[in-house]
């Protein structure tokens, strides 16, 4: 325009960003969209008014599992499908790497919280750990830290054991590759991985010193460094994620973008299930009621109702709609239908969160290094630069403890290794997510804040522990109670402190002590008492400290006719209902040795193919 100057974009940012940095990181990315409103993942609406009274499937649930049943069914298309988001759509924030903790307890999260327990969470806000789930196109696909880690072949060969046939690991491995496009070529290559999926999987495109310092500890400490997706779990690895381009690529970008044109797909967000409707006789499962808007709607569905609302909601709705424990359902006054274990079994990764260890050197992720004009740049024009780093975590490991046994093929402990540190302005955002009580995090972390440092969660990756999903009241919009009755056995406990002092273990190596690598030695409020790195005062941190690694799984279990604990088939069919599948990390036996998304969009991948062949009488692929 004639007679204004225009200003360069390098000055507004530098400007800016002393002033705000997470409104000129959107601004910027916007800038080189064209200034072309973000639109997450194109999804339109389907408005209350426009919806069908019929539908051939309706999936409950857009998250891991419901975008990618959405996106299989459509493919047949004469068949029209209905999927029920209780959130909305992605926002520009989700789609940073880096900054995945900020959106917990945000309007994208479902801001669950457990229950009080004596075991666990006891320096957590009212001693109850935050539970992450994502309420958005997507589910915790958008709130995760993006890990892409399948788990172990012993888990599933394990699944068919228990008689579930059709889930040993060379069955479940065509559902892992058939959804990959993997970046990696030497991994593509392999007969573990695939290219040419919706699901784009590769390495960040940054990483920091501490990265390849931490892959050669793993050699020191005795492990291989290697593809843990691949024929062998156990090692060392820079972790592959599920991003593209330098960006989440979560299951709504991956799976419902590509089929959002589609006519036999509706989609309704912001649009929350309150009830299966299932007739008392026959049992036949004939619909959905949904509040939208602040009206109620009532949908039929002609073939199937497919539940995935996650390891919380699902076994929530199954309870309302009269499909649970006989006395548990008969307390909450509510007509049962079928009486199903639902609700227990449930299992979940948990570690320790605030090990720190201090650096004499500039090699950590930094607020300075991440929030500056340089880093914006290069991610909001190249996809590129340290908020590519997911979440902070720059490795991942499995090992074994002596509580397994040393030549184990399946791990019992996993590490995350995050340059990131709970010192830093950008890790003040992980004990928020996680609920630490913010007094105990201004007297242990505070003093050292912006300091050089790195941290590592321990997982217990095979809990003994088991915990259950109860109602709290017959509202549909009132939470649930979560008691996950974390460290209520004793070699749980054990597990897991073998694998805090294989971390501090770990930091004395040549390669880590090279930046020095210092514990942070402030005591922990509540273990001050005990001697300090004595097996004592880690058990007692692991209890105040205890951080949920947001892998809720198994409360509607999947098991053969004759496990009684079973609430679905090894077709994922509710027991004694028809019409109705359960498709979500709720229907696993046990949990996976692994973050469990990439799992979940197996199940619902092998979940698609199973319906395909029930209702086109066919083997579709074949």
């Amino acid at each position: 325009m004639s007679g204004v100057q225009m200003i360069p974009m390098e000055a507004i940012v530098k400007a800016a960003s002393k002033v705000a940095f997470l409104p000129i990181l959107f601004a910027t990315i916007n800038y080189f969209q064209n200034d072309v409103k973000y639109t997450g993942s194109g999804i339109i609406d389907q408005p209350g008014p426009s919806l069908l009274r019929k539908y051939d499937f309706i999936v409950v649930g857009a998250g891991s599992a419901g975008a990618v049943l959405a996106n299989r069914l459509t493919e047949i298309t004469s068949w029209n499908v209905l999927l029920i988001e209780a959130g909305g759509d992605e926002t520009v924030q989700s789609d940073i790497p880096l900054l995945s903790a900020n959106l917990q307890l945000s309007d994208l999260d479902w801001q669950y919280k457990t229950e009080y327990q004596n075991t666990s969470c006891l320096a957590m806000e009212n001693q109850r750990c935050n539970w992450p789930r994502g309420k958005v196109l997507g589910g915790s696909s958008v709130l995760n830290n993006m890990l892409y880690s399948r788990g172990n072949k012993i888990d599933y060969d394990n699944w068919f054991l228990q008689g579930n046939s059709g889930w040993e690991y060379y069955d479940v491995l065509h559902y892992f590759k058939k959804s990959e496009d993997n970046q990696k070529l030497s991994l593509s290559q392999t007969p573990y991985h695939s290219i040419g999926g919706y699901l784009t999987v590769s390495e960040a495109p940054y990483k920091t010193p501490l990265a390849d310092a931490f892959i050669a500890a793993g050699r020191e400490m005795g492990y291989p460094v290697r593809d843990i997706n691949g024929e062998h779990q156990i090692g060392f690895t820079i972790p592959q994620g599920t991003m593209r381009k330098g960006t989440r690529c979560s299951t709504a970008k991956a799976f419902l973008t590509p089929a959002r044109l589609r006519r036999n797909l509706h989609v309704s967000i912001n649009s929350h299930v309150t009830r299966l409707i299932i007739d008392p006789h026959t049992k036949v499962t004939t619909g959905v009621e949904m509040m939208k808007n602040k009206k109620l709607y009532t949908i039929q569905a002609n073939k199937e109702v497919l539940l995935s609302a996650g390891s919380i909601n699902s076994p929530q709705l199954l309870m309302l709609s009269g499909i649970g424990p006989l006395q548990h359902l008969t307390e909450m006054g509510i007509p049962i239908i079928a009486d199903l274990n639902v609700g227990k079994n449930l299992q979940d990764h948990i570690g320790l969160g605030g090990l720190t260890f201090l650096l004499n050197k500039e090699v950590s992720l930094t607020q300075r290094k991440a929030e500056n004009f340089d880093a914006i740049m290069d991610y909001a024009s190249m996809g590129k630069g340290p908020l590519t780093v997911m979440g902070g975590i720059e490795g991942l490991a499995f090992i074994n403890t002596k509580y397994n046994n040393l030549s184990a093929k399946q791990p019992d402990i996993g590490l995350q290794f995050m340059s990131v540190s709970a010192n830093t302005d950008i890790g003040v955002q992980l004990w928020k997510a996680h609920g630490l009580n913010e007094d105990i995090y201004n007297y242990v972390y505070r003093p050292i804040h912006n300091e050089e440092a790195w941290s590592a969660i321990p997982m217990l990756l095979r809990p003994k522990s088991r915990g259950e999903i109860l109602l709290r009241t017959t509202n549909p919009f009132e939470h649930p109670r979560i008691l996950p009755n974390y460290l209520t056995v004793r070699e749980d406990i054990n597990t897991l402190v073998n694998g805090i002092k294989f971390v501090v273990e770990m930091a004395k190596s040549t390669s880590l002590s090279q930046y020095g690598s210092l514990l942070h030695d402030i005591p922990f409020p509540g273990c001050a008492a005990l001697p300090f790195l004595t097996t004592a005062y880690w058990e007692c941190m692991v209890r105040q400290y205890t951080v949920s690694m947001n892998n809720p799984v198994g409360t509607a279990k999947m098991g053969p006719k004759w496990d009684k604990t079973a609430v679905v088939d090894p077709q994922l069919q509710v027991y004694g209902i028809e019409g109705l599948r359960v498709v979500d990390a709720s229907i696993m036996p046990t949990i996976v040795t692994a973050n469990t998304n990439a799992p979940v969009i197996m199940i619902a991948e092998k979940a698609a193919d199973m319906i395909k062949e029930k209702w086109l009488k066919m083997k579709p692929w074949l």
